[in-house]
């Protein structure tokens, strides 16, 4: 998906770009702009050497921002169900009503997902920081 933005600070080799809400925010979601919102920044590898107020041209691939979304959201709502399920299906010898040691060990699962996904924050970073690529500067409308 290609979307245009303009340049509003460079860092380095790191151009922070804003973009405001288009039609297509409200099929896609993948760059995180919720409902509520009319404009987003994002970050991307200055590869055209942009200025600030530059208008820039980028594609970004769904793919990678919409793993993203399935680990912060999808891993720790599974983990939540394998929990659950644990305590439904281990023998009660500690707890004599099945559904405390099920609410026990949902929360503390889906509470061990989320320091899981904090653990690996680094390799996730690596893994989807070229979301964002720039095509072109955009000629001045």
């Amino acid at each position: 998906m290609k979307e245009t933005g303009k340049v509003v600070a460079v860092e380095g080799d790191v151009a922070f770009l804003l973009f405001n809400r288009t039609s297509m925010c409200a099929k896609c979601g993948a760059c995180g702009m919720t409902a509520g919102q009319n404009e987003i920044t994002v970050s991307a590898q200055n590869s055209l050497h942009a200025k600030v107020g530059d208008r820039v041209e980028i594609q970004f691939t769904t793919k990678n921002a919409l793993t993203s979304s399935l680990i912060a959201y999808i891993f720790p709502l599974i983990m939540l169900f394998i929990g659950l399920w644990l305590g439904y299906t281990i023998p009660q010898n500690f707890f004599k009503v099945q559904d405390v040691l099920a609410a026990i060990l949902g929360i503390a699962f889906a509470l061990g997902s989320f320091l899981v996904i904090k653990l690996l924050d680094p390799c996730f970073q690596k893994k989807f920081t070229n979301v964002y690529t720039m095509v072109r500067i955009a000629e001045d409308e």
